[in-house]
């Protein structure tokens, strides 16, 4: 019996989920309206992609009502998978109807933008994209 539910343990972690992250862990961000900013995650996703090396950045922005939306900026060069960005906005109350959920994009370039506010803070913007639309920001 022990064996059995032993091999079924194994099955089960074995054939569930993704394959793990083999490349830059830029980290994870929190981010408030105009109060935070994270150079180091910037920059390490940056530079990674100037230099075609796996990285992924993980930052939580919040909505002006004080909302969470996690978004994770993933770039892969190998197998062609490319930028990837995720935004999960499920949580936002006032994100109106088709909007409170994950969208995912699929893109090929990315640039950097300075901020209007302060240029030396940037986002990112992402273009050619395919999934939920043409392109997006990273902010």
């Amino acid at each position: 019996m022990r064996l059995l539910l032993a091999a079924t343990l194994i099955s089960a972690v074995g054939c569930g989920g993704a394959p793990p992250f083999i490349g830059i862990e830029c980290g994870t961000a929190d981010e408030r309206l105009d109060s935070s900013y994270d150079a180091s995650g910037r920059d390490c996703i940056w530079n990674a992609y100037e230099n075609g090396r796996a990285a992924r950045w993980t930052l939580r922005g919040y909505t002006i009502e004080g909302d969470p939306i996690p978004t994770t900026l993933l770039f892969q060069p190998a197998g062609r998978i490319g930028l990837v960005v995720t935004r999960d906005a499920s949580a936002d109350k006032f994100g109106g109807f088709g909007n409170q959920r994950l969208f995912t994009y699929r893109c090929a370039t990315m640039t950097k933008v300075a901020r209007r506010d302060d240029i030396s803070h940037y986002s990112f913007m992402l273009t050619n994209c395919t999934g939920d639309g043409p392109s997006t920001s990273v902010p």
